[in-house]
């Protein structure tokens, strides 16, 4: 063999040697599993952050705890998820074209289920959640006071909203006309008992995580009683 078929050898076992890492971290990728169930494109995984003691390692262990039955509930005894025209027949608000509205602001960002109230209330406090953990704004009053938002403040924005909407719906879901709407015109079952206690419950964290993150905003610009 001549230097250069040799030259050429040792190049190419260079070649391949670099591609192989990227080709193990392609096969990894492409094994990690895709989310499935009622509440995708959101899963739970070892990964899922619970977030820190205090409010948020409430709302996360809570959610973590719940995420299995919740997947397994009976979708058609998970209350029915407002829609455009029912409340005029005495169904619940158009709760989707709230929705809707949250997710064009959030550009595609946030994608809740729709499968029923209790499901979509879960996600919503489940982004939320998660939006939270990581919520660390850098603001102060003059930043505040300028024309047009940050990220930071189209976040907290965002957060705020979708943890309102998941109370509205978690009350629409325990409501007993709302749920007799959903047997009579949308052929639905009644609204299970779980389903009630569950949204109660969501009720409660969802409530808990507002303050919090009212009061992560506040720290940030100073507003607080614990603020600089």
């Amino acid at each position: 063999m001549d230097l250069d078929a040799i030259r050429a050898q040792l190049a190419a076992s260079r070649i391949v040697d670099t591609l192989q890492p990227s080709a193990a971290s392609g096969a990894a990728a492409s094994e990690k599993p895709a989310a499935t169930g009622p509440l995708a494109p959101f899963m739970w995984s070892d990964v899922t952050k619970v977030g820190p003691p205090g409010p948020l390692e409430d709302v996360g262990c809570f959610l973590r705890d719940a995420w299995k039955d919740v997947c397994e509930a009976p979708l058609e005894m998970c209350g029915l998820l407002g829609g455009e025209g029912m409340a005029k027949d005495g169904g619940p608000p158009d709760r989707l074209s709230e929705l809707h509205g949250l997710q064009d602001q959030s550009k595609g960002e946030l994608d809740v289920v729709r499968v029923s109230g209790l499901h979509c209330t879960f996600a919503l406090v489940f982004w939320a959640h998660q939006q939270a953990v990581d919520f660390k704004p850098n603001m102060n009053m003059t930043a505040a006071g300028q024309k047009g938002s940050s990220h930071s403040e189209d976040l907290f924005s965002l957060m705020l909203k979708a943890v309102n909407l998941s109370q509205q719906i978690c009350r629409d879901v325990r409501n007993l006309a709302f749920d007799q709407y959903g047997c009579k015109k949308q052929g639905l079952t009644d609204t299970s008992t779980f389903a009630r206690k569950l949204s109660e419950k969501l009720r409660e964290h969802s409530a808990g995580l507002k303050i919090h993150i009212n009061g992560v905003m506040a720290d940030s610009i100073g507003l607080s009683t614990g603020g600089a």
